[in-house]
């Protein structure tokens, strides 16, 4: 959520740094709008309630028609008062509710455009690898080598679900295990969080407006959420606790399933396991002071690449442009590992830095050592997802359609290769 205090002080600044996002400057003007009548219905309400209290000190020292005069005064003011109120309490919804639609403003290093087209590649890392055989996606691969089964699956759950069997299953539980190891070696903390959420962590983190999540009804009781990335219960950990100074950056490491609805990506990515409803993912997660965010946001993309490296995956670097951030971040970087089955880069990992957008909302604040309490930033990215399964499987095949594993999950599987079925 923005902060309305500042939009007021410099309405033009906001109005130029969302139009990087594609938000017409004039919804800042009817914001604005929103906010005054807001803030002269209080105005109303409190001059009422100080009248009210003014003359209440005053009735007990008249007597006859001035006092019946006053009191018949009263009775008005506390009419009005109320009608206010009421007033005032819409006025509060209609204004939250316009608020809340606004995205986070991009920094100013966040990449200019308006699609994914524009994103900008900042570096490529290793060398794209080389086949003597047409190399297939891992749809493919995985359906020959009998570890993906994506046709019982449908008729179990639906499209875009799936049974990892055999190796590949046994591939996923050491890509996570590992990934998460790795992770708390850097000082992350490690967390398994709740699955499901209540709908205050679901909006306080940006992501209800997505229409991505499923939501379990209860009846007469709150609905709860199924958690798109662990990013929600994270981020939502601390909502309304102060932080102090001295604990802060807090960084985590948090494990778990995902659920996403992929509502709008009817056709797209149908085959394999690149866009589906459920998945396992890795998740870093800090809160820290503002002036710690950018550079802890390129500390976890370091981590990123490290994980990336470790792999042997080639990949490359990108700064997402404006028109393309998601509305929680103020910037973002995507690693696209090269999938040479479908000769192009896809997105395995992200890392955005959402500044005091999601902490404002769910009010996380740090208390400065001089006693100053300011508004924490966020940063989240992910460590590794199901898609590097993806990346392992077309990098690392072999022309009798067996898959080598990376050196680093070789421990973890007990085998060094997923032998093709004769």
């Amino acid at each position: 959520m923005l902060d309305i205090k500042e939009i007021r002080k410099n309405p033009a600044e906001f109005k130029k740094s969302l139009k990087r996002k594609g938000i017409d400057p004039k919804r800042i003007d009817e914001l604005l709008k929103l906010d005054e009548s807001k803030l002269n219905l209080l105005q109303h309400i409190e001059d009422a309630s100080a009248k009210q209290n003014e003359v209440s000190k005053l009735i007990p020292s008249l007597k006859g028609k001035e006092k019946e005069k006053l009191l018949a005064e009263m009775k008005v003011i506390s009419k009005n008062k109320k009608e206010q109120e009421i007033l005032l309490e819409e006025a509060v919804r209609v204004f939250g509710e316009a608020l809340d639609l606004f995205p986070n403003t991009p920094l100013e290093s966040a990449s200019e455009g308006k699609t994914e087209t524009d994103n900008v590649v900042i570096r490529t890392v290793g060398k794209k690898p080389k086949f003597d055989f047409t190399p297939k996606e891992h749809s493919e691969l995985a359906e020959k080598l009998g570890i993906l089964d994506t046709k019982r699956s449908a008729k179990v759950s639906g499209a875009r679900f799936y049974y990892l069997r055999n190796e590949l299953a046994t591939l996923q539980r050491a890509l996570i295990f590992w990934a998460f190891r790795e992770v708390t070696k850097k000082g992350f903390l490690p967390m398994i969080p709740p699955f499901l959420t209540k709908e205050k962590a679901i909006k306080g983190t940006g992501y209800f407006a997505h229409d991505e999540n499923y939501r379990l009804d209860l009846g007469e009781e709150e609905s709860l959420f199924l958690i798109g990335t662990s990013e929600v219960p994270m981020i939502s950990f601390y909502d309304n606790e102060i932080l102090e100074e001295k604990d802060v950056p807090q960084k985590f490491v948090s494990y778990s399933p995902c659920f996403r609805r992929e509502a709008g990506s009817y056709g797209k990515d149908t085959k394999g396991i690149f866009r589906v409803h459920q998945f396992e993912k890795v998740e870093m997660i800090v809160f820290c002071l503002p002036e710690q965010s950018e550079k802890i946001h390129e500390e976890i993309l370091k981590a990123e690449e490290d994980l990336m490296k470790q792999l042997g995956l080639h990949y490359q670097v990108v700064n997402v442009c404006c028109g393309d951030l998601g509305i929680s971040a103020a910037k973002k970087y995507d690693l696209e590992a090269w999938l040479p089955g479908q000769d192009r880069y896809r997105e395995m990992t992200s890392t955005s830095n959402c500044t005091d957008y999601q902490t404002r909302r769910l009010d996380v604040r740090i208390r400065r050592k001089n006693g100053e309490i300011v508004t924490a930033h966020t940063i989240n990215g992910t460590a590794v997802s199901s898609r590097p399964l993806i990346a392992i499987l077309e990098n690392f095949q072999r022309k009798d359609g067996s898959v080598d594993i990376p050196k680093v999950l070789q421990p973890l599987c007990g085998f060094k290769r997923i032998e093709a079925k004769k």
